[in-house]
């Protein structure tokens, strides 16, 4: 069933918080040397406690800020700490010791973690024990600690190396049913300063637009305006940047010249303009790792597969320049042609850095007709700033039970409520517009195509989904219901015609499996008969997400969705619901204002706070952003 009807995403709200761990922070500096430490103390205040859940125990520890969660591998609480040090730093050294070590005796096995589409979870699903970890003495992880590195813009836009260190204050003896635990940790990370100033961003342009000559004309309005508003934007062919910029393939010599424009021009925003050449029928890829015969702007596949999706479409590949040894990132770092590669049978891994020095968006249009569209809609949407948009101060949460309940709610409502919840923060007088299950019996909007199109024909500031989802689809379950037989309805492309909010657009996050998939097109789609490559259980000319932004009269002015599973787990801040409650955190409580810095901070806050296994990667990446770069929320004052 899993191939024909939606799937989607969940995820995971940490169940504990920092208020425990006490840090403190150290800096020595040796002139001479441009010798650096920082320290850092990090102390819990008490011993892991166990609560029993379906037969296992759940080990909580009062200071930890997030979980460890590997598919089928315990379930432990983890502390992570993400240091900021000049970019070029180098002589990097990590040491994190762990300081008071008791041992506890545990009642019953520690929970392992579920991971997985939502559409193969139950909650009546039997949990999946990984022999290597459960079969064994051995303590998991092997290790109390473990650190990585990466380079990429902070939240102020500077340059940067992360330091990223990983405390594991419990390790966990399956066979000897016990745990050893740490009362605290001691940190330090000691690197050589790069003697020159760390990198300036001061710019010449703060974006670049990325497409076809045949799109330019099209495009320079929208060009003229941003210029004109202060954000410095200029034009770059793909007919230039393939004769003037050399690379393993089309999307490598794109992104050549991105980094060229970065070094340079000092550009923070970059507009990919152009998709698949036709609707109707293409060949999307070209190789494994690359498609460009059949795009107007090249698309780069990443090999990180999971489950029927064997390599995701992936724009961050273009936004990531540098890797923490200042290097360029090319995400084929075992050389052989087979780009961001990780577990993939037979192929090396890939160690890449995630972490984008620029942000990216794109417009996947097929025609120029398309770009005029989208063109006109940011130019209506930009002209004025939200005091002139009353309908800006609505925010439609749509949501049922995706999973499971969560602190008393259906899950899929309680992530509408948190994305509200932040977003209001900067919208003091933001009204949440509910469309959710649990109105059914008591009044209300409902998830429904009739109540989803009159909701957003309304007009709103942000709309987001949380639920399943297919290339061409969005649907949830009811409150009540159960997996795969009690739908709501959701909404569908088809459906869009129906939606007539004319130029009161919101930005849509899509919470669901495939919603961003836009390299689908009618014959191929249809061809797919066991609908695991174009994931369209009905053949479409759009996916879902690019459906609502190119839409004439009405639709999204910008939207993000997943171009593969939306993966999840037991609660709802995790994996795909973890990046996109993070998107609407970088709005209300990082006051971050344009549509693509929302979107990359998401996703370094994501890498900064959590393990990165390959299930995280994939989530990653495959998490698209259709639309303008640089488009400011609710427009421009003035």
């Amino acid at each position: 069933m899993k191939k024909i009807i939606p799937i989607i995403i969940v995820s995971i709200l940490v169940l504990s918080g920092l208020g425990a761990a006490a840090i403190t922070t150290n800096v020595s500096i040796k002139s001479a040397m441009i010798m650096k430490n920082e320290a850092s103390s990090i102390l819990f205040s008490s011993q892991p406690t166990q609560l029993e859940k379906d037969g296992f125990v759940e080990l909580e520890m009062n200071g930890a800020t997030t979980q460890l969660q590997e598919p089928n591998k315990p379930v432990l609480p983890i502390y992570v700490k993400t240091y900021q040090i000049p970019f070029g730093s180098t002589n990097i050294q990590v040491t994190c010791n762990p300081r008071d070590i008791g041992t506890m005796t545990l009642t019953k096995e520690v929970i392992p973690a579920r991971i997985a589409p939502l559409s193969e979870l139950s909650e009546n699903m039997a949990y999946v024990k990984d022999p290597s970890v459960y079969g064994s003495a051995a303590f998991y992880p092997d290790s109390w600690s473990s650190y990585d590195l990466g380079a990429g813009r902070n939240e102020n836009d500077q340059e940067v190396t992360f330091v990223k260190v990983v405390c594991y204050p419990v390790r966990y003896s399956p066979l000897s049913n016990q745990v050893d635990y740490a009362g605290g940790f001691e940190i330090s990370v000691k690197y050589t300063a790069p003697i020159t100033s760390p990198k300036t961003l001061d710019t010449s342009y703060d974006m670049v637009v990325i497409a076809p000559s045949d799109f330019q004309s099209s495009l320079q309005p929208l060009i003229d305006f941003k210029n004109s508003k202060g954000m410095a934007t200029t034009f770059k062919s793909m007919e230039d940047i393939l004769i003037e910029y050399t690379g393993a393939d089309q999307p490598e010599q794109v992104k050549y010249f991105i980094k060229y424009a970065y070094d340079t021009w000092g550009i923070k925003y970059v507009m990919l303009v152009g998709g698949l050449k036709s609707h109707i029928n293409a060949v999307d890829k070209d190789t494994k790792s690359a498609g460009w015969k059949a795009w107007w702007v090249p698309v780069r596949y990443v090999t990180i597969p999971y489950e029927d999706d064997e390599g995701c479409l992936d724009d961050l590949y273009y936004g990531c320049l540098y890797n923490a040894t200042g290097g360029f990132d090319s995400w084929d770092s075992s050389g052989d042609g087979i780009f961001a590669c990780w577990g993939w049978l037979g192929a090396k891994r890939d160690y890449i850095d995630m972490y984008p020095e620029v942000y990216v968006s794109r417009l996947p249009c097929t025609t120029v007709n398309e770009v005029n569209v989208v063109v006109q809609k940011i130019l209506t949407y930009e002209s004025t700033g939200p005091a002139a948009k009353p309908w800006y101060k609505t925010f439609i949460g749509i949501g049922g039970k995706t999973f499971n309940y969560y602190q008393g709610k259906p899950d899929g409502e309680y992530l509408c409520d948190l994305a509200y919840n932040y977003t209001k923060n900067v919208v003091p007088d933001l009204n949440l517009v509910r469309v959710y299950s649990t109105n059914r019996d008591i009044g209300g909007l409902v998830p429904t195509p009739q109540d989803i199109t009159k909701a957003i024909s309304q007009g709103a500031g942000f709309v987001d989904f949380e639920g399943h989802g297919a290339a061409y689809a969005w649907n949830t379950i009811w409150f009540d219901g159960d997996y795969p037989t009690d739908w709501c309805g959701g909404v569908n492309v088809y459906y869009f015609p129906l939606i007539n909010n004319q130029d009161k657009l919101p930005v849509v996050v899509v919470g669901g499996c495939h919603n961003a998939l836009y390299n689908i097109t009618l014959i191929a789609a249809w061809k797919d008969k066991a609908h695991n490559q174009y994931f369209c259980a009905v053949p479409s000319p759009v996916c879902f997400s690019w459906g609502l932004v190119v839409k004439p009269r009405g639709g999204a002015i910008a939207s993000t969705g997943c171009t593969g599973y939306g993966l999840g787990g037991a609660t709802p801040v995790t994996k795909s619901g973890e990046l996109e409650s993070n998107f609407f955190w970088e709005i209300g409580n990082n006051s971050v204002t344009n549509l693509a810095k929302a979107h990359s901070q998401a996703i370094s806050k994501y890498l900064s706070e959590n393990p990165i296994a390959q299930v995280d990667a994939f989530v990653i990446t495959n998490w698209a952003l259709l639309g303008d770069a640089s488009l400011r929320f609710g427009g421009y004052s003035s």
